[in-house]
């Protein structure tokens, strides 16, 4: 590649740069010959270094053709091999960005290693891990790729050693936006390498020639995985792509259509460029877990896009609505009847909403019929009610008592048990086998902004309400607040809460400062003014109700860590809605304990975790315009709860906590 792209240089007069490219060339190739006449062509025009520190100082600040982005999670054993695979590569003007997403593993240890002994190796090693899959470590290597193009490896496969070269001598050639090749698999236990699972998809496909996703769907079908790709950075940047940030997975879903949709210049080459490790111990759940609904999360935030295009291109919108289709396969999965409906549910509320805005016209002879099916299989509800839970077994039973008083809408519950070792989960099991909308789930002990954001893709109701599991509602409180929230149209509509001193057998009303700003919610004279009130509030999520659409087109969701979860649920809601309303009643009475274990009594390194649920949120909440509104009360909150969470952290912890402070201000002053 140093020869294409010294004769690149030399042909846009960057002569400097030209004799570095061409220097590189070893005097037994082939291509030496080439090299050395334009080198005394240069050399004839009088262009020379003037010193070997001119000349190092050109080499270090040059940019490199091509970025490799590797996010990495807990693959020790594989990530040798898919670290030298990339520095073995036959093209070498590269970098490879390692986003390291604080993996508990040796991962750190090696990434310093090959750092150590190779500069073309950018270490980005984040401090906690991120919610999600690869989406947002690898939205971090984006941003910071210097590269005309972009590529992505997957840390646990291996690319073989010309994969990059291929990739960039067809872009180059053809000027493309993107270039996709082919991969094999292997799995993990018997080391038998498969074909590509989409080869079959190939077949109508134009080979090394322009095409596009308008001209040419079946790209469409392909499968969505990065690490087979290239993509133009200009091209990435200038139509502000990026991998759809929340907690879920199979994030390159929505990006493949991303990009599919707005490339002019697409190339496939049938060049095998990775090999995928399959049937790892800790990728992806099996196809029958009710996370898969995370799929519905993607196509909405497809759709979504697709609306928002200027240009609407008929082929684009009738292959999503084949692809919407085509994901019926995993509500045909789910083994429990209620979480298949869901879906079924989902699919098709996402297929109509696009629809209205562009009919389909070339659709499968049973899509009607199917997606009729969809329509009648869940009711449309008022209200979905989540719960998490999490040893609980006292308290749970009069939380979701309280719920099943609710007489005046239509509602569901969904439950989902956050790894208890007590009766807790029994318990919610026999409210399940009883009332035919509840629906219980488990997953192993995250925290209960984890548990939370595992049924968000499953909620169907039109609001959405979060109740902690030692809680308990006014259910005449609530049908009022839903009631009075559709008639305002609110996407968000806060309701007064109570506070209960369990031990003490004692209640008050809201906390002070909540109460002060509440009085003043009437002064508010317009949208933003109470939009920066409600901000100020202390960020219980049991205050509110959302409009589940804006839940689902923001993909808004609680933080990753154990304490301080509900901080970006709190904020990104607000900035999302562009309507917010209250209401005077009291809905929610919160439970406070002196003498058993609760989040907001931890005191030890957990507490670190808030430098990461400020990070977040911020990176959320700074996209939207309507963050100027209230950019004051957000970095008055941040700065606040920084102090106060220093003298929850461990004496030992305290040198790092310094750290992460300074390096949140800085970025909060930006």
């Amino acid at each position: 590649m140093s020869l294409s792209n010294g004769n690149k240089y030399f042909k846009n007069g960057n002569y400097k740069l030209a004799l570095l490219e061409y220097n590189k060339i070893p005097h037994d190739s082939p291509l030496y010959a080439h090299a050395k006449f334009n080198i005394e062509r240069i050399e004839k025009l009088g262009v020379t270094f003037d010193n070997l520190a001119e000349k190092k100082s050109l080499k270090d600040n040059k940019q490199p053709l091509l970025s490799i982005v590797m996010p990495v999670f807990n693959v020790g054993p594989y990530l040798d091999a898919s670290i030298l695979s990339v520095l073995s590569q036959t093209m070498d003007d590269f970098e490879l960005i390692i986003v390291n997403d604080a993996s508990t593993d040796n991962g750190k240890n090696i990434i310093e290693m090959y750092q150590g002994v190779d500069q073309r190796i950018k270490f980005i090693d984040l401090n906690f891990n991120t919610l999600g899959g690869a989406g947002i470590p690898s939205n971090i290597g984006i941003d910071a790729a210097k590269g005309k193009y972009i590529g992505f490896v997957d840390s646990d496969d291996w690319v073989v050693n010309d994969a990059f070269e291929k990739l960039v001598s067809a872009a180059e050639k053809l000027n493309a936006e993107l270039v996709i090749g082919d991969f094999k698999t292997f799995d993990e236990n018997n080391r038998v390498v498969s074909p590509s699972y989409d080869k079959s998809k190939w077949a109508n496909i134009p080979l090394d020639e322009i095409t596009s996703g308008s001209s040419c769907p079946e790209l469409f079908k392909m499968s969505p995985v990065p690490w087979r790709k290239l993509y133009l950075t200009s091209f990435i940047r200038g139509k502000n792509i990026r991998y759809p940030e929340g907690d879920y997975f199979y994030e390159d879903n929505p990006l493949h259509w991303f990009v599919l949709s707005e490339a002019e210049r697409v190339v496939v080459i049938d060049h095998v460029i990775s090999y995928h490790r399959m049937a790892r111990e800790g990728q992806t759940m099996g196809s029958s877990s009710y996370k898969l609904a995370a799929i519905s999360s993607h196509l909405n935030t497809t759709a979504n896009f697709l609306m928002q295009k200027t240009i609407k291109t008929q082929s684009v919108f009738d292959e999503f609505y084949d692809y919407c289709y085509r994901t019926g396969w995993i509500a045909d999965n789910q083994p429990d009847l209620m979480t298949k409906n869901i879906i079924k549910r989902r699919l098709y509320d996402i297929y109509c909403k696009t629809s209205n805005v562009l009919s389909p016209v070339n659709l499968r002879s049973n899509f009607t019929k199917r997606f009729n099916e969809y329509n009648q299989c869940y009711p449309h509800l008022d209200l979905t009610i989540v719960i998490p839970v999490y040893n609980c077994e006292d308290l749970i039973a009069d939380s979701i008592n309280s719920v099943l008083k609710i007489t005046g809408l239509s509602f569901d519950i969904l439950i989902i048990d956050d790894g208890s070792s007590d009766k807790t989960a029994e318990i919610c099991q026999s409210y399940a086998k009883k009332h035919n909308n509840i629906q219980f789930y488990k997953q192993g002990n995250k925290g209960a902004g984890r548990a939370r954001n595992s049924v968000i893709p499953l909620c169907t109701g039109r609001y959405t309400f979060f109740l902690d599991a030692d809680d308990v509602i006014d259910a005449s409180a609530l049908e009022a607040a839903v009631k009075k929230a559709t008639a305002k149209n609110a996407d968000l509509f806060f309701m007064r809460y109570r506070i209960e001193f369990f031990e003490e057998n004692s209640s008050r009303g809201m906390f002070n400062a909540d109460a002060k700003l509440w009085d003043s919610f009437s002064q508010s004279d317009s949208g933003a003014s109470l939009k920066s009130r409600v901000a100020a509030l202390i960020n219980y999520p049991w205050n509110r109700i959302v409009k589940t659409d804006l839940l689902h087109d923001e993909n808004i969701f609680f933080g990753p860590t154990v304490v301080h979860n509900d901080i970006p649920y709190h904020w990104h809601s607000i900035i999302a809605a562009k309507n917010i309303s209250y209401s005077d009643q009291e809905v929610c009475t919160h439970r406070k304990f002196s003498k058993r274990d609760q989040i907001t009594n931890i005191s030890d390194s957990r507490r670190l975790m808030v430098f990461e649920a400020l990070r977040y949120t911020q990176e959320r909440i700074m996209q939207y315009p309507e963050f100027s509104e209230i950019k004051m009360q957000w970095e008055e909150f941040s700065t606040g709860l920084i102090e106060w969470a220093k003298d929850k952290i461990p004496d030992e912890h305290q040198e790092v906590f310094l750290k992460y402070k300074k390096e949140f201000l800085a970025n909060l002053s930006k």
